[in-house]
């Protein structure tokens, strides 16, 4: 069940919940952060992702832990959600602004993706995907590169975030506060995290075998529900005419096999009702 008092106000405001004027990427425990930018006309956006989109379940001051915990050993990194929000839905909210932005970018060249850091001892991240990968594309070297580019990053990002509602607007003479200067792949470090503006990605955790930078590979598990199903993301027009982004865990079959017969259930009493 989310924060319904507080969506409704943001809802009939057009803004997103409040935030901390910053984000937290530095910590062992780091915060969520939406980025999006076009490279064709060197515009960026950056959101870190507030408590009020996430399910009551995962608590306040949602971080990375509040949702797979803290495991992360040479042989396993946490990659299964605490909890099973009712419905599947871990993450919903409108982006702040996010139409500022796409007035200024070609939408068909933005791109968007999610990130959170653990920048103690082995590093851990969690992120989207573009293409779901056979293998780990990371080395302990390459995730704790990656690590540190979104890093600076968010220190970067957070001079430029100038109100309650914890986004950025950017450009390419940022530096590194705009995203696209990382490019998709962490200034080429790491494997592409970002997806185009209509693509529903899945969620990864890379976990550092050693705190060391060397050639080890390191873990790369896909982000699951309690229930085992996929967690995936998206950007989509809300009912209230603005972009949100959400997380979800995907439902089971039959779940799908029911709203379709519910649906023509509704359908055949709608007709019956107009015979």
């Amino acid at each position: 069940m989310f924060k319904t008092k507080l969506m409704i106000a943001i809802a009939a405001a057009g803004f997103s919940a409040v935030a901390s004027a910053d984000i937290d990427g530095s910590s062992a425990n780091g915060e969520f952060t939406f980025s999006a930018f076009d490279a064709t006309n060197g515009v960026g956006y950056t959101y870190e992702l507030t408590d009020a989109g996430f399910s009551d379940l995962f608590g306040s001051d949602v971080r990375m832990n509040s949702l797979i915990g803290s495991t992360n050993t040479s042989s396993a990194v946490g990659n299964d959600l605490l909890q099973n929000p009712v419905g599947g839905i871990v993450f919903d909210a409108a982006l702040p602004s996010f139409t500022d932005f796409l007035s200024g970018a070609v939408t068909s060249s933005v791109v968007w993706n999610i990130t959170s850091i653990d920048t103690s001892g082995s590093r851990r991240m969690v992120q989207t995907v573009d293409v779901e990968p056979s293998a780990s594309p990371y080395t302990n070297s390459s995730l704790n590169a990656s690590a540190a580019k979104v890093n600076e990053y968010a220190a970067a990002v957070n001079t430029k975030i100038t109100d309650s509602d914890g986004y950025a607007l950017t450009i390419v003479a940022d530096g590194a506060a705009y995203a696209g200067n990382n490019g998709e792949k962490f200034a080429n470090n790491g494997y592409d995290s970002f997806g185009k503006l209509d693509q529903t990605m899945a969620l990864y955790v890379a976990g550092g075998t050693s705190s060391a930078s060397n050639t080890s590979k390191s873990l790369f598990e896909q982000l699951l529900g309690e229930n085992g199903n996929d967690v995936v993301a998206k950007v989509y027009m809300g009912n209230d005419g603005f972009y949100h982004l959400q997380i979800a865990v995907v439902p089971e079959p039959e779940t799908y096999a029911m709203l379709l017969a519910g649906l023509g259930l509704i359908g055949f009493a709608a007709r019956r009702k107009s015979a």
